[in-house]
């Protein structure tokens, strides 16, 4: 299913003259591209589009581009320690009644939001990743915690929008009303994330071979992502299709038992480790595959799933609800990975079918859906509203 906001934006004026008199927007995060992931990235997609509709945005983060505050290396060394500095240096902004709305990305305020007018934009929640299971498990009931005090303190003044369903409903579980909730999705660059014609020359060029079924998984190899299931259920898939390659793409404190997992089950020549990547080689990446996959047990809206989809790469994803759109609209395959066989089973069946077709499929489903000027408009909507 597709979530989108549905508001309603004034068509007699243009959107950008509607931005340059109404809206000074202060934008907090605590990541932003180049430096970061998920919330990086969204962030930059949607105020580059807002600068193109004449909306004055600052960036207000530990690197900037607009206001520095807080800092990476201690985000980066005490996690929610870090995060919690960074929103406590925020909350002591004299520039925050300068602007007419504030538009914060997972905020965790111990006190009050200095923000009379704000929307706060839920990625993911620590709630979800203790029901999960997640390690360790005192940190996330803890952070949990700290997550729910802050954000019921900070529904008294602040719209709310979430990612996806799933992010939705933990809101309402820590104590947010669902009429308080706009279901804004992720979006991507589809100009970009786009097919080509040269998979082949991309294959020679990352030596890769040009005859094999390539399996893409791209991310962060962290445990919620599942790489070692990934990698035994593959095992079971090569198989059935011999010719399968599954290509892993990314670092994390799971790489190294993955890699270790996929020596001991004998599959070295099946499954290419290519460790870190740097994000201006992620559109190849893509283009070089022939199928994207995605194990995760936990998920907000990911972004590289819509890369993978707008790069017209069928998906192969677990059942969980944020990835359910896959298998609604036809884009590829939602299997169980708790079920081993079951799941080799019907992926070795998916990878028999037309998978250019499918790719198609995905490429159009995301460029009506998806593109950031989509998910910039559908923003924009929320701030003019918040402003006023």
């Amino acid at each position: 299913m597709v979530v989108t906001v549905s508001l309603s934006i004034p068509r007699s004026e243009p959107i950008a003259a509607q931005g340059r008199d109404r809206v000074k927007l202060l934008v907090c995060a605590s990541e932003y591209y180049p430096h970061g992931f998920g919330i990086a990235n969204v962030a930059h997609h949607v105020v580059e589009r807002l600068r193109e509709r004449g909306v004055s945005c600052t960036v207000c983060s530990p690197t900037g581009p607009g206001i520095h505050v807080g800092s990476r290396r201690l985000i980066r060394d005490l996690a929610i320690g870090g995060l919690l500095y960074y929103w406590h240096r925020v909350s002591r902004l004299q520039e925050a009644r300068e602007f007419d709305v504030a538009w914060l990305h997972n905020p965790l305020f111990l006190g009050k939001s200095p923000f009379p007018r704000a929307v706060a934009t839920v990625h993911s929640t620590y709630l979800n990743k203790l029901h999960q299971g997640m390690a360790p498990s005192p940190y996330y009931r803890v952070s949990a915690s700290i997550e729910q005090r802050s954000l019921r303190r900070l529904a008294e003044s602040t719209r709310f929008t979430a990612v996806s369903e799933t992010v939705e409903a933990d809101l309402e579980e820590i104590g947010i009303a669902r009429s308080a909730v706009d279901l804004v999705p992720n979006g991507v660059d589809t100009t970009v994330f786009s097919p080509v014609k040269d998979r082949e020359g991309l294959r020679e060029k990352w030596g890769i071979p040009v005859d094999r079924t390539v399996l893409l998984s791209l991310g962060r190899v962290s445990e919620a992502k599942q790489p070692v299931r990934l990698v035994e259920v593959f095992d079971r898939v090569r198989e059935s299709v011999p010719d399968a390659l599954l290509v892993v793409a990314g670092g994390g404190e799971q790489l190294e038992r993955t890699r270790g997992r996929a020596k001991a089950l004998g599959i070295c020549d099946h499954v290419r480790f290519l460790g870190p990547v740097d994000y201006q080689q992620v559109p190849d990446l893509y283009r070089l595959a022939d199928c994207f996959v995605m194990a995760s047990r936990s998920e907000g809206s990911p972004l590289s799933l819509l890369e993978a989809l707008s790069s017209g790469l069928p998906a192969i994803v677990s059942a969980i609800p944020p990835l359910q759109f896959v298998g609604d609209a036809n884009l590829g395959r939602v299997v169980e990975f708790a079920d081993p066989d079951r799941a080799a089973s019907t992926i070795a069946d998916y990878l028999r079918t037309d998978l250019q077709h499918a790719g198609r499929q995905a490429r159009e489903f995301v460029t009506e859906h998806h593109d950031w000027s989509v998910i910039a408009d559908q923003y924009l909507a929320l701030f003019e509203a918040e402003s006023r």
